[in-house]
């Protein structure tokens, strides 16, 4: 075994090494009498322990300690016994937090308790690189999977969005024109997916902020609904408002309800931007979101029209609703709808009419 002891006291470095010698086994010893000495020792001879002096000239025995830690290679730490003159309990609490395994006062030093010392401490330095080994194993395991999460979820937006191109395509051929709005509708659905992924990947992390995913949906649908067939101008504005979580950071999901809340957002929003702005009608149209009371509480909501009398939201003849419904119930929520919740037109009136879709499901399902 390879020791390094750093003590400017001679006396005790002979001390040392003999109660080691008497205590059985092949000791290669190396002294240093300063820290400076010291780290040079043990990047010359990769000491398997160094006994260092708590109080060393120009340095501390501490401020030694955390100097070896610097040094270090990849290999991991070296076992380290501070020796000390002082019965102190701090003393030891201090050269643990600075990497010792373990520490001795010097005048009850017995070759047993030296030996048994020393063996603890490479033993627990031994563990302790097994630990590091295992860590950054597992970092880097962790980081190879993240890369391949990441052109999975590239290689499925690219392919979503070669399926929207073929949906559109076919759309603009067929001559029925009720079949070409559903390939359209199919159209959407497939690009609101597509955008999720695309968060997906540029995250790296599995998470998706709903302010963000809210707002590229909102305005893409806005391009195609929102604008006046004859005039071009755009009719409608559309406004974000998702609440941060108490914490102040923002409200983010995951990939199990990143999904399923983009295909609701895309159907109350579409539904919103057809049905509430009738006859070149301009408004507004508002998603809003938050967590209140333990659940997350998204909603869509206009000042145009007006939901029929008749709807029933828990029974709904469009396919839209029916969807919004069965992902809704997959998420372990619910689907509310009111009427007369207009938002402030833009001269700061308000709308008689109006509606609003409201999804609330528990936040443990983010």
């Amino acid at each position: 075994m390879k020791i390094v002891m750093v003590d400017d006291s001679a006396a005790d470095c002979k001390l040392l090494e003999r109660l080691l010698r008497s205590a059985g086994g092949e000791v290669e010893f190396h002294e240093a009498a300063s820290a400076s000495g010291g780290l040079s020792a043990c990047r010359e001879f990769a000491p398997d322990c160094v006994l260092v002096d708590y109080k060393l000239p120009g340095m501390s025995g501490l401020d030694f300690l955390r100097h070896l830690r610097a040094g270090e290679n990849g290999e991991g730490p070296v076992a380290v016994v501070m020796l000390t003159g002082l019965v102190s309990e701090q003393v030891a609490v201090d050269a643990m937090k600075a990497g010792a395994q373990d520490y001795l006062v010097k005048d009850r030093i017995t070759a047993e308790g030296l030996r048994l010392a020393v063996g603890k401490a490479v033993e627990k330095a031994g563990l302790e690189r097994t630990l590091q080994r295992e860590r950054d194993r597992l970092a880097q395991s962790l980081a190879e999977k993240e890369v391949l999460i990441k052109e999975v979820q590239h290689r499925v937006k690219n392919n979503l969005q070669v399926i929207a191109s073929l949906l559109r395509l076919q759309a603009d051929a067929v001559k029925d024109s009720a079949v070409a709005e559903a390939l359209r509708h199919s159209q959407d659905r497939v690009e609101s997916m597509a955008q999720i992924h695309e968060q997906l990947y540029q995250s790296g992390i599995g998470r998706v902020e709903l302010a963000r995913q809210a707002g590229m949906l909102l305005s893409h649908l806005l391009e195609v609904y929102g604008v006046d067939a004859i005039t071009g101008a755009a009719r409608m504005v559309g406004r974000v408002e998702i609440a941060p979580l108490a914490s102040g950071a923002p409200l983010v999901l995951g990939v199990n309800a990143a999904i399923p809340i983009g295909l609701i957002l895309n159907e109350l929003i579409s539904n919103a931007l057809k049905h509430a702005f009738v006859d070149g009608r301009a408004g507004v149209l508002t998603v809003s979101g938050g967590v209140r009371d333990g659940s997350v509480v998204i909603g869509v909501r206009d000042n145009g029209v007006g939901t029929p009398e008749d709807l029933d939201i828990h029974n709904p003849r469009s396919l839209g609703l029916q969807i919004v419904g069965i992902l809704a119930r997959q998420l372990k929520g619910t689907v509310e709808t009111e009427r007369g919740q207009a938002v402030a037109s833009g001269a700061g009136s308000r709308s008689p009419a109006g509606s609003a879709f409201i999804v609330r499901f528990p936040e443990r399902n983010l």
